[in-house]
């Protein structure tokens, strides 16, 4: 009996140490990574902004700008390591209730190292001819230091993203990386403005523009399970007559995550990272160390269970008589 209880714990023993090394190198790669059915609001505000009201025709200055910006998964076309996030921002002016912008984009990605993919319906503004490439909503799961793209919608390309020190955001040691996008031309037609507006003569004919946008965008990015905990984004977009003089601001504003998207992406971050941790530590620890006591005390049952003793059907010898 001690013999096949030993030989079970043995077996045992080596399952749960093959389990431990597959949990850590197989399993949790394949677990961690970006949601499938992520959902996920957050708001970044702008104070004493300047943007250029469509609806009225007319500049406004010293605004209060809050873009809203609404993630959510879908599970149904996630498949082969590649999530697919849809993507909603609404830029509204809050003190006038008026919308100034909405955006809409569909990034496919690979699941762990956050890489675009253009399949699955990805699109900008409907767009699903548009390349993408780099890193979009999700970025690297662990992020890194150094090799970063960040993918920008409003010029529908990748721009370097140089890591820029480290720093504590509400206790969490966090990457601080800097995007910098140069005065660039914005692909796509822009209907043309009266030329006043470009500070033009009245009355005169309405004049070809184009669309031109400067950034900034710094990102607080949590370094055990890469993501943005926090954000800034200045931006400078204006129109700027094809021929001659002149120049229309669209918006000039400088973003700030508010304090309760922060609070919610700390939490989230710390729930991933001892997510992560447990896989990656956690339970290939336990696995691991159980594996080789149990095999050990399956060693020593069968080992005792070995020992000789009296054969089988042997009659005992008789006890000594005194004489």
């Amino acid at each position: 009996m001690r013999r096949i209880i030993g030989a079970s714990l043995i077996g045992l023993g080596a399952f749960l140490l093959a389990a431990g090394v597959l949990t850590r190198f197989y399993v949790a790669p394949t677990l961690i990574g970006a949601p499938a059915d992520v959902y996920q609001v957050t708001r970044l505000k702008a104070e004493n902004a300047s943007y250029f009201d469509a609806t009225a025709t007319t500049p406004r200055t010293g605004a209060t700008i809050v873009a809203t910006n609404t993630v959510r998964g879908d599970p149904g076309s996630t498949h082969d390591g590649v999530a697919v996030w849809d993507s909603a921002t609404i830029v509204q002016d809050a003190d006038r209730g008026t919308t100034i912008e909405i955006q809409r984009q569909r990034y496919a990605f690979d699941r762990r190292t956050g890489e675009l993919r253009n399949c699955c319906g990805a699109a900008i503004g409907g767009d699903a001819s548009v390349p993408q490439s780099g890193v979009g909503l999700f970025w690297p799961v662990e992020a890194r230091k150094k090799g970063l793209e960040l993918f920008d919608p409003a010029t529908l390309r990748t721009w370097p993203v140089a890591f820029d020190g480290e720093e504590r955001v509400g206790g969490v040691l966090t990457y601080r990386f800097v995007e910098r996008i140069p005065e660039t031309r914005v692909p796509g037609a822009t209907p043309a403005v009266p030329g006043e507006l470009l500070g033009r003569a009245k009355g005169g004919p309405a004049v070809p523009v184009d669309r031109y946008y400067r950034a900034e965008g710094t990102f607080w990015v949590d370094p055990r399970t890469g993501a943005p905990i926090d954000q800034r984004q200045r931006v400078l977009s204006t129109l700027r007559p094809r021929e001659g003089p002149g120049r229309l601001v669209v918006a000039d504003l400088t973003l700030r995550m508010t304090p309760e998207s922060r609070h919610a992406l700390r939490a989230r971050s710390a729930d991933g990272a001892a997510k992560i941790r447990l896989l990656e530590t956690g339970v290939p620890l336990a696995l691991g160390g159980a594996g080789p006591l149990l095999a050990a005390a399956g060693s020593l049952l069968t080992a005792r269970g070995g020992r000789a003793g009296p054969r089988d059907g042997a009659a005992p010898e008789p006890a000594l008589r005194r004489g």
